[in-house]
């Protein structure tokens, strides 16, 4: 008798184990099996005990899927959404019973949330850069990849590109030991001034007079990039061509503070116009040195 009430136990063991092992699994054959309020409860019965991150997941994956089979539109994407804000990079095609229908809304939640997400991911990351945080680079990195994913899924946005360009300079930053900026004979202007940049004449021909800025406009920087370039500490310089007529054939930056910034003061320098640099009277193409100091003074 004993030996019969011990090959019974061993028959009902695994069933046992396996159950604790994959405490999702009756909800997922209940609802492999069409059975979705029964496995609505179940999986209600999983979260109310204590549950890994891993399970609770799950769990909630499983409650979208449900959600959905039943109509439940408005309650499937809350649950949705709640997924993605826990963990963007979740990817719902590692569920097998995933169906299209799901897909299409999960990846529709997805591209409604994750720009605002990323935003408020890049706030904490740029305030742990400015405190100069240890932990700063890879809260950078992981806004980086959020960023890649919303480009993937089509979520993405001028305001992201924005975002993307902050990250990569504050990423650069953190990579960069702060520099002073170079000893220059050129007086430097702000950024964000409206007075002329002051000009190096690039010959040494005591013939030539030099151009005469008559209209040369700063970048308007967006605060968030100027304060970056302020971190950096670095003082854009760049090349212009200036024709006969005065007005700019090429820019060429000779020193780079960050792509985004030298692109804002490239496409500034190609609206200035001067008076044409003469020689013997005669008006001369020239090129000038021209120094733009990103200071707040």
């Amino acid at each position: 008798m004993r030996a019969l009430a011990m090959i019974v136990a061993l028959l009902i063991l695994p069933p046992l184990v396996a159950a604790q092992d994959d405490p999702l699994r009756a909800a997922r054959d209940l609802y492999a099996s069409a059975a979705y309020e029964e496995a609505l409860a179940e999986l209600a019965r999983v979260a109310s005990a204590a549950a890994t991150p891993t399970t609770t997941r799950e769990t909630d994956a499983y409650r979208t899927f449900c959600l959905v089979a039943l109509g439940r539109a408005a309650e499937a994407q809350a649950v949705a959404e709640s997924l993605v804000r826990d963990d963007p990079m979740l990817s719902i095609d590692q569920f097998p019973d995933v169906s299209p229908r799901i897909a299409t809304m999960f990846a529709d939640v997805r591209r409604r949330v994750l720009p605002q997400l990323i935003k408020d991911e890049y706030r904490n990351a740029r305030a742990l850069a400015v405190e100069g945080a240890p932990d700063a680079e890879s809260h950078l990195q992981h806004v980086r990849q959020l960023l890649g994913t919303a480009e993937q899924l089509g979520a993405w946005d001028e305001t992201l590109a924005d975002v993307r360009m902050l990250v990569d300079g504050f990423l650069e930053l953190a990579h960069t030991e702060p520099r002073s900026a170079p000893d220059t004979a050129t007086a430097a202007v702000p950024a964000h001034s409206s007075e002329p940049a002051a000009i190096v004449s690039s010959s040494a021909d005591a013939a030539v007079i030099a151009p005469t800025a008559v209209f040369q406009p700063q970048p308007n920087v967006p605060p968030a990039l100027l304060e970056l370039v302020r971190m950096l500490r670095r003082t854009s310089t760049i090349d212009v061509l200036i024709n006969e007529r005065g007005t700019v054939d090429d820019v060429t930056v000779t020193q780079s503070v960050t792509p985004a910034y030298d692109k804002l003061i490239v496409a500034a320098a190609r609206t200035w116009r001067y008076k044409p640099a003469l020689k013997d009277g005669v008006p001369i193409k020239f090129v000038s040195t021209v120094v733009i100091n990103a200071s707040d003074k």
